[in-house]
């Protein structure tokens, strides 16, 4: 089983003003929405596209709680196991008029310790083989606690998928992960190094994407590239955890790194071509166009 974990979930507010949005005045929309946000949730429903099942888990509370959870409830391959808590869950705003898109994000809520250790005792059921995604920044109050867990988890021979800050990912190398996924914002030096440094500490697989220009995998034995089809995307939102869940899917069935790296490219790029996240019918379509090579 797969088990993605977003620690700061958020409700996504989406409003769309014609023209040019303008700062002191009383903007008016022409359409608004919600979407149920998190890296880790990304993850989720991408997987859920690719008809394979996951556990969705996080903190969840406040009066958000339960309009978040109907957005879960539409996709059947993903099993919520969020744990509860007293504060709210966040409302993020993003604003689009017809140039920018601008985003103000919460900072989110208070996790207890006995909060935690709730959390903590859901994964009694993960067993030997599962795999655990760790997606998106850790709340300061909680990173300690997630890194210990992560140790403990693969102590007992659970997989690993770190997606998150670079104190996290330079703390939890020694569990040899099986997939790091890199960005600019946790890149400690440049992205060959970083990534080859990694894979020497034994990371299995360092993933990297610049939606705009190209993607790269990093393993013990080769580096593989696959230049970006920059003209058809439209939306970049959730396409690196889409890569995240193409790559899984593309694992768990068998298939090799370069077979795998084409799934999570072709992945990202459905995402990037919709205004949702990656249907499975979008992903077959763009995957004979996902050219891979070793460099």
């Amino acid at each position: 089983m797969i088990y993605t974990c977003t620690t700061n979930p958020s409700l996504d507010y989406y409003i769309t003003v014609p023209n040019k949005l303008i700062a002191g005045e009383n903007n008016r929309s022409d359409m608004e929405m919600y979407e149920a946000g998190g890296k880790g949730v990304n993850v989720s429903i991408v997987l859920n596209n690719f008809r394979i099942p996951s556990v969705c888990m996080g903190f969840l509370g406040g009066f958000t709680r339960d309009f978040y959870l109907t957005f879960i409830a539409n996709y059947p391959n993903v099993q919520p196991l969020f744990t509860t808590i007293a504060d709210n869950t966040r409302i993020n705003v993003k604003i689009m008029d017809s140039k920018y898109e601008t985003s103000i994000n919460a900072k989110g809520p208070h996790i207890t310790d006995e909060e935690f250790a709730r959390f903590k005792s859901r994964l009694g059921n993960i067993y030997t083989d599962d795999i655990f995604v760790l997606s998106g920044n850790i709340e300061e109050e909680i990173k300690d606690r997630m890194i210990d867990l992560v140790h403990e988890l693969c102590s007992d021979g659970v997989k690993v998928v770190l997606d998150t800050d670079l104190d996290i990912l330079e703390r939890c190398l020694d569990v040899r992960p099986f997939i790091v996924k890199l960005n600019d914002r946790n890149l400690k030096d440049d992205l060959e190094k970083t990534a080859k440094e990694y894979i020497e500490r034994g990371v299995e697989n360092a993933i990297y994407s610049a939606p705009h220009k190209a993607s790269y995998i990093f393993t013990k034995e080769k580096t593989l590239m696959c230049e970006s089809l920059n003209d058809s995307l439209v939306n970049l939102t959730g396409s690196a955890d889409s890569m995240v869940a193409g790559f899984l899917y593309g694992s768990i069935h068998g298939a090799d790194t370069v077979e795998s790296f084409r799934y999570a490219n072709a992945a990202s790029v459905a995402t990037g071509m919709s205004n949702d996240l990656g249907s499975k019918e979008k992903i077959e379509e763009v995957f004979d166009q996902i050219e891979v090579r070793e460099v």
